[in-house]
């Protein structure tokens, strides 16, 4: 299954003109052109991240992208707190995850249920790729914003997409309204993953975002 099939099933997504959705474009081209050349570093290979697609969804249609909630996949949550609260999202299907790792890595998995069946190195590599792809598509919204924006060690989940998607549910529900969803994929030489990158931002962060991006 791939995880933004979804997507483009979302009807109250937040009507964008070209000129806005080029401009969401755009930072999204920038932070995955920025993160090629750490990621490349830090797997040895060769490395391609490209935006497939981007939208503005009410905080209460996240549910909705996911056909199949009973698919498992590897959730990494970034926290950006301070002046401005910002939590960046990635989820990747558990089978793309396992297949990244062994193909940048020297051991090799078929299967695993839990986070703590992965060796310390796996967690660390896993929680890096996160951070590289979270600081630099972050790092693009700031630069839109005028501000900083470094996100803290993300936090790796290994779960339903229902399960995990009430989690976040529980824990913003009350902080935001909106979520900015960026469909990216990512090819290590041969191997190409899709995977979704959902910005969660506070209610006065959206306002910010809104205004510069003239949408009412």
């Amino acid at each position: 299954m791939k995880l933004n099939e979804g997507l483009e099933g979302v009807n109250n997504s937040i009507k964008l003109s070209p000129e806005q959705l080029d401009s969401l474009k755009e930072l999204g081209n920038i932070g995955s052109g920025n993160a090629v050349v750490a990621l490349s570093e830090l797997v040895n290979k060769r490395v391609e991240v490209s935006l497939t697609g981007i939208k503005i969804i009410p905080f209460w249609e996240l549910n909705n992208i996911f056909p199949d909630q009973e698919t498992n996949i590897f959730g990494i949550c970034s926290n950006i707190t301070g002046k401005h609260n910002l939590t960046v999202l990635q989820i990747f299907t558990k089978e793309s995850m396992i297949n990244m790792i062994n193909s940048i890595s020297e051991i090799s998995i078929d299967d695993i249920h839990e986070i703590e069946e992965l060796d310390d190195l796996t967690r660390s590599i896993i929680s890096e790729i996160g951070n590289i792809l979270a600081g630099h598509y972050a790092s693009s919204l700031a630069n839109l914003m005028g501000i900083k924006l470094i996100p803290n060690v993300p936090v790796l989940a290994l779960d339903s997409i229902g399960a995990i998607c009430n989690s976040v549910a529980a824990n913003y529900s009350e902080l935001t309204d909106s979520i900015i969803i960026i469909n990216t994929n990512i090819k290590i030489e041969e191997l190409s993953i899709d995977g979704i990158i959902c910005f969660i931002p506070s209610i006065d962060t959206i306002k910010i975002i809104f205004d510069l991006l003239k949408i009412k």
